[in-house]
């Protein structure tokens, strides 16, 4: 009957002997055909993947290999189809549909090695019908995505942290991490430093996204329990962001007390103790509880300001030796570094360092070029290059950069409609790099200015009038000397130093310059409205 082409009294026949040896096969793939061959519709193709489940539970060997070869392929095509029929984005939708009929295509032109006849001509005209019906509904899909405005899916334009499938790069960093953690025994803390709007946040909230991963994690934001009258209340803090998510992961310790009873230095360290203590009779050998801890450098200010015990610090550092399921990690300035090498102290010496600079260049054009899955806008290779020049891959200013040239193409698509190229090019980025561009911006270029040395602005100021010149240590001495910069030798290289590691300059002796060229022109722009403002 299959020889003859006819699927339906093909399917009766395999009916009778669906019971004997290689029968479950025989009749399931007879049902599939006469059902695929009906499929009219990508809706009727989305419901035939339930029914192909029969593919994982064979009770016999294989009889017809090849052919159930062919059937696996269609069964991803049905996957397509429900993608492609249910899902919300159109550019998921259209992705869906490339991928199907990719692999329809592929079906059609090589199954005929591997699948057998008499199925091979049925199965063929199966794949040709569902090209033609997925080809159809692609072209309605795709003059939905032309009529609409893009999705900006630059979520950094603001500073705020980036999460799921708009995180883009960093992944050397995290491997940093994981890396540390994997070894069973003691971890070490680990401080996450870099200046102002680095990604520093955005690493912290994606730790844990690695689906093979056990670890639970605790995130705290000193920006919202910073400001905590007395080192208890941080300590309640603290564990009421470890009891949510070990709860969250089947941990149940109960729940907290009042927070009243933390007011008392020595009473909150007992509660937190005991805490530790009941997720310590709970917690597996596989698991680990990281409680990462956001804008650390306000501890520093709270203990400064006398609100916070500095015995806080000795005893972190204490029950993360005594809890070897127990990982610390904590994230700020570049100052925090720098505690560790200019205090001695037991908690920062002991720990490990991960410096959280620029993005790499690849990291910067991937994050440029594919920020989401649903993107549906192209870049000009001048305007990528430009791009990465004028940020070096400082992600907040990449991510603003691409938030304005798309706000802007979707301002003119909605001018000129589907006639609007789909490609961004060099010439639009000079109408977003504006004075509100650097007004919008100031917060992150005034942030790493505030964090500088009077001797830093001092040499920011003299390199930033040279936009295409990198000037030598010589040239940029004998400028320094000019304009009364009159610190020795040591002071000066000191100065280089400070300057390179907190990421405003690059290069060497032969050559030093601005790492942001935007940042170079916002130090220039400021140093020409404080010019015009003293009547110069």
């Amino acid at each position: 009957l299959w020889h003859i082409e006819k699927a339906d009294e093909a399917l009766a026949a395999f009916y009778v002997v669906r019971e004997l040896r290689h029968g479950f096969e025989l009749h399931h793939i007879a049902q599939f055909i006469a059902s695929a061959s009906k499929s009219k519709e990508i809706q009727s193709i989305a419901t035939l993947e339930q029914e192909l489940d029969w593919l994982d539970s064979l009770p016999d060997p294989e009889l017809r290999p090849g052919t159930l070869k062919a059937i696996r392929i269609l069964k991803s095509v049905t996957a397509e189809a429900r993608v492609a029929y249910h899902a919300r984005s159109p550019l998921n939708r259209s992705t869906a549909i490339n991928r199907a009929v990719a692999d329809l295509t592929s079906l059609i032109e090589t199954g005929e090695t591997f699948c057998p006849d008499p199925e091979w001509p049925l199965i063929k005209d199966i794949a040709i019908q569902w090209k033609e019906i997925f080809t159809k509904f692609g072209g309605v899909v795709g003059e939905v995505i032309l009529r609409q405005p893009v999705l900006n899916p630059y979520q950094g334009y603001s500073g705020l942290p980036v999460t799921g499938d708009c995180f883009v790069g960093r992944f050397d960093i995290m491997r940093q991490i994981e890396t540390r953690w994997a070894n069973k025994g003691l971890i070490p803390v680990l401080i996450l430093y870099g200046h102002r709007r680095m990604g520093k946040t955005s690493v912290l909230r994606n730790l844990g996204q690695n689906a093979n991963s056990e670890n639970i994690y605790a995130y705290l934001d000193m920006q919202k329990a910073g400001w905590v009258e007395n080192t208890g209340q941080l300590l309640f803090d603290f564990a009421k962001a470890i009891q949510k998510v070990v709860s969250k992961n089947g941990i149940d310790i109960g729940l907290l007390p009042d927070p009243a009873q933390f007011l008392s230095l020595d009473a909150a360290r007992r509660l937190f103790d005991s805490l530790l203590e009941r997720i310590n009779e709970r917690i597996t050998d596989s698991q680990r509880l990281v409680l990462a801890i956001d804008e650390f450098e306000l501890i520093e200010q709270g203990i400064h300001d006398k609100r916070i015990d500095p015995g806080l610090l000795p005893y972190l550092r204490a029950i993360n030796q005594e809890y070897t399921w127990l990982g610390l990690i904590f994230a700020g300035l570049h100052t925090l570094d720098e505690m560790g090498r200019d205090y001695q102290s037991a908690f920062y010496g002991q720990a490990e360092y991960i410096r959280l600079g620029y993005l790499t260049r690849d990291d910067t054009l991937k994050l440029i070029t594919q920020p989401h899955p649903d993107f549906a806008l192209e870049y000009e290779d001048e305007l990528i290059d430009e791009i990465y020049r004028l940020t070096f891959g400082q992600p907040y200013l990449v991510q603003r950069t691409c938030w304005e040239l798309v706000n802007r193409w979707n301002d003119l698509f909605l001018e000129k409609g589907e006639i609007m190229p789909r490609v961004l090019k060099l010439d639009d980025l000079k109408p977003v790099l504006t004075a509100d561009f650097y007004r919008s911006t100031g917060y992150y270029f005034e942030g790493v200015w505030s964090n500088a040395t009077e001797e830093e602005k001092h040499l920011m100021h003299l390199l930033a009038p040279f936009e295409n010149k990198r000037l030598s240590s010589d040239e940029l001495k004998q400028e320094a000397r000019r304009t009364g910069f009159v610190e020795n030798e040591t002071a000066f290289n000191k100065t280089i130093e400070l300057l390179k590691r907190h990421d405003i300059i690059t290069g060497d002796e032969a050559g030093y310059g601005f790492a942001s060229e935007l940042m170079r022109r916002w130090v220039l722009k400021c140093e020409e409205s404080s010019m015009k403002a003293g009547g110069m």
